[in-house]
């Protein structure tokens, strides 16, 4: 038998349910932990709360997968239920607040399908999870549930004896390790919840018994039993009780008062239960700041599109990912499926969502009457086209459908052209400057959130190299293409030509990629300069913060304007020689230049050579190949010319 080959082996055999299931409520703290004690408990009601208000208010949509689209599918016969009325007494809202509840505190939840004669689902029921019992039947191993109900928990159940077949019941499951259940959160965590009840508790006898410092009365000689209860009764009667405290005390025959201290244990009590409120917000995955714990410092961000953000990423999401995958079985076309539009948490966030709208019209893929509805605002003429930037062409093909030139760059076609100033660039210093200083903010959020797990971290440890490389890279490079678009397409119009982007995008992904080491490997160095790992931790993260609050501002409008200058130089040059410039002229244009700038003006040379400038050579102005010195400041700009001069 198993049993005697286990115990002459020596091997147990692992029990899958050796989990802790929600009938074992007994707790270390001597307390019996259930549902509705727990939900009785600050934090894990408003932890419960949050998810399932959160989530039910979310509005819901019904689409459909055709190929490479996603169409809106509101027309099919279930998306009412899912995302209107889930049944004649119960709004859609509520009946995802309910079974998000279930889910919360039992682990499981189910709602039972109602049908027509024809089949067809045409309400949804949640049923209370302690009135389902699951079953298998012999032989077929078919889930079943047998499902109870009373005038509580009503629901139109046909089936004869309650045993509703796995088609007529959803069942919404939280995480598991195994099993056909969920397990209960309230059931794992039951020792958190009972140390958390047991301090709710002990803190409110404690001011029920008396609210100010205990203490001991002492008389001189002997009390009789009459005495000593009525001086216990009268002392008791007027100062016991929160509403008595502090009250003036009058004693007779040389009873004296003396006062003691709160044990080491009271005083520290109200820390436990802190603590536990810390851990309870830990079990649902809910920041404790947002259920009241704003005592610890939060990594969650600095902004409260960045609270939120991260809020429904790594809390709600998951939960909502289980309703959605769970409401799946009742539509039957895997190409239709459900969504929970988490987007409605952001809309407080005005700045954020404004500046989504404007990115989502400018790339043409929403329209002015489309943000108009969003925003509840009636639609208005012409308001439905959908634009594009004036740069952009389809891939592959040689030049863009239509070409611009720059403001005051415009000349007789065939004949010569210029590189642009920075003042004509506005547009594109801005978004520099915004993408660089969003990427400061980001890392700066990054390093301050390590200090707060390793406050004793070097610099080298509180900067991922490779990885902040790799995203400013990419930051630098799509800003790059754009630019060197507009610009060299430009420069080749004015020149009768056409220009093709794709013949520079290596050129700008290796200078895109060695600038961003540059900034990043700098950012290091000034970070390791900026803190004193001797300061105390939180002085180490002020000055943290303090340099990166500088470097989104100067050092990001800095070097914004510094990408602009060197990437409007390549692109003009590259659009001029695929344009038909045979050679090219170094052109003095501030008023002020330096001598070696001074010495270079009017020197020409064929297109694909360099200029003298000082001791070095160089393509174009802001050329890295004429160093720092020679960089720094330069307002010369090149004369591109069809003709040989």
């Amino acid at each position: 038998m198993p049993l005697i080959r286990n115990l002459l082996t020596g091997r147990a055999k692992r029990s899958r349910s050796s989990m802790p299931r929600l009938e074992g409520r007994s707790t270390s703290a001597g307390v019996s932990v259930s549902p509705d004690r727990a939900m009785q408990v600050a934090a894990v009601f408003s932890s419960v709360r949050l998810l399932a208000e959160t989530g039910s208010m979310l509005p819901v949509g019904m689409f459909q997968r055709s190929g490479s689209t996603r169409l809106p599918a509101m027309e099919h016969p279930l998306a009412p239920l899912l995302t209107y009325q889930a049944n004649p007494h119960l709004p859609a809202g509520e009946f995802w607040a309910q079974i998000l509840g279930w889910m919360l505190t039992r682990g499981n939840a189910a709602a039972y399908v109602e049908r027509s004669n024809g089949g067809h689902a045409v309400g949804l029921w949640p049923v209370a999870w302690p009135n389902v019992e699951m079953r298998r039947v012999p032989g077929t191993g078919e889930l079943v549930y047998q499902v109870t109900v009373d005038d509580d928990d009503w629901a139109p159940v046909r089936e004869e004896g309650g045993l509703v077949r796995a088609e007529n019941l959803l069942h919404f499951r939280s995480f598991g390790v195994g099993g056909t259940e969920g397990l209960s959160p309230i059931g794992m965590a039951r020792q958190s919840i009972g140390t958390g009840w047991a301090a709710t508790s002990y803190i409110g006898s404690f001011f029920q018994r008396d609210a100010s410092p205990g203490g001991t009365i002492s008389v001189p000689g002997k009390l009789t039993d009459e005495q000593f209860d009525r001086l216990l009764r009268q002392w008791n009667d007027t100062h016991e009780g929160f509403d008595n405290s502090h009250r003036i005390g009058v004693m007779e025959g040389g009873a004296k008062w003396e006062k003691t201290t709160l044990s080491p244990a009271d005083s520290q009590f109200l820390e436990v239960y802190k603590l536990t409120r810390a851990e309870i917000a830990g079990i649902y995955g809910v920041p404790p700041h947002m259920i009241g714990d704003v005592e610890r410092s939060t990594s969650w961000g600095s902004g409260i599109e960045q609270q939120s953000l991260g809020y429904v990423i790594y809390s709600l999401m998951p939960w909502l990912t289980r309703l959605e995958r769970t409401a799946q079985r009742l539509l039957g076309d895997p190409s239709f499926y459900l969504r929970f539009n988490p987007d409605a948490l952001l809309r407080g966030d005005t700045p954020a969502r404004f500046t989504a709208y404007a990115q989502a019209k400018q790339w043409g893929w929403m329209s002015t009457n489309e943000i108009r509805a969003k925003e509840n605002e009636a639609p208005v003429e012409g308001g439905d086209e959908l634009l594009v930037p004036l740069n952009m062409q389809p891939l592959g093909s040689s030049a863009p459908p239509a070409q611009r030139a720059l403001p005051g760059r415009q000349t007789r076609a065939g004949d010569t052209a210029e590189t642009p100033s920075v003042e004509e660039l506005p547009s594109w210093i801005t978004r520099h400057f915004e993408a660089i200083s969003a990427f400061f903010a980001e890392q700066g959020d990054r390093v301050l959130a390590a200090l707060g797990v390793t406050p004793d971290a070097s610099a080298e440890d509180l900067v991922d190299l490779a990885v902040d490389n790799e995203a400013l890279t990419e930051i630098l490079f799509q800003l790059a293409l754009g630019l060197t678009q507009e610009v060299g397409a430009a420069t080749a119009a004015s020149l009768g030509g056409t220009f093709v982007i794709e013949e520079t995008s290596a050129a700008l992904a290796a200078s895109a990629a060695n600038t961003a080491a540059n900034i990043n490997g700098t950012t290091v160095e000034k970070l390791a300069s900026t803190i004193n790992l001797a300061d105390a931790p939180a002085d180490v993260r002020a000055d943290a913060r303090a340099m990166f609050d500088g470097m989104t501002e100067s050092r990001a409008r800095v070097l914004a304007q510094a990408r602009v200058s060197q990437t409007s130089s390549f692109a003009a040059h590259e659009g001029a020689k695929q344009g038909g410039a045979r050679t090219k002229t170094w052109r003095v244009w501030g008023a002020n230049p330096r001598k070696t700038h001074a010495r270079a003006d009017g020197q020409t040379v064929p297109i694909r050579d360099t200029f003298k400038v000082g001791k070095r050579e160089g393509r174009w102005p802001h050329d890295h190949r004429l160093g720092v010195d020679e960089i720094a400041g330069c307002t010369c700009r090149l004369q591109f010319n069809r003709e040989e001069s």
